[in-house]
């Protein structure tokens, strides 16, 4: 492969994924447990702990204290309840021993993109993430390729690739 082919393979690669970026911010975020409702606005309801799924008495009252809900019925979601999508105005209904207690979240940027991250945004974004993954390996390979002929790069790549090398099995031995 000569360097000119290389260098655009690269480029193009690079520049197309890009936006993938996102992944990186929302792993990062997620890694270090900042909370999916970071952006969003929750306002949370104390309820009367007696009722019981679909939870019709404590939607009513929820609507009683002047909440708009969203269209839909009540299903199971990580053991407990949801109430509309949660890519729009969403109802989470928390049982905890005798209390419950509705959320009312009106999910923000990030609660979306971490979705997105976690590929809930359906196959378009899988196959993007794929791509991603795969052109973050070709741009690995055609960076190496670009570099490989100067011998002080070439050194310390071999350096920085060992040093790598070895975080990751310590990781592993860490397990």
């Amino acid at each position: 492969m000569n360097v000119f082919s290389c260098r655009s393979l690269h480029l193009v690669l690079s520049l197309f994924f890009l936006p993938m970026v996102v992944y990186a911010v929302t792993g990062l975020l997620y890694l270090a447990g900042t909370d999916e409702n970071f952006t969003s606005t929750v306002t949370v309801h104390e309820l009367d702990g007696t009722d019981r799924p679909p939870y019709e008495a404590s939607l009513r009252e929820l609507e009683r204290r002047g909440a708009t809900l969203p269209e839909g019925k009540v299903r199971p979601f990580k053991g407990n309840y949801v109430l509309g999508p949660l890519t729009d105005d969403h109802v989470l209904l928390i049982r905890k021993g005798d209390a419950l207690r509705a959320e009312m979240v009106s999910p923000g940027v990030y609660s979306k993109l971490l979705l997105v991250h976690k590929g809930k945004a359906g196959w378009w974004f899988t196959f993007l993430g794929g791509g991603a993954a795969f052109s973050l390996l070709a741009a690995y390979v055609t960076g190496v390729a670009l570099m490989w002929r100067s011998r002080s790069k070439r050194r310390l790549m071999l350096f920085s690739a060992a040093l790598g090398i070895g975080a990751v099995a310590a990781g592993y031995l860490l397990l």
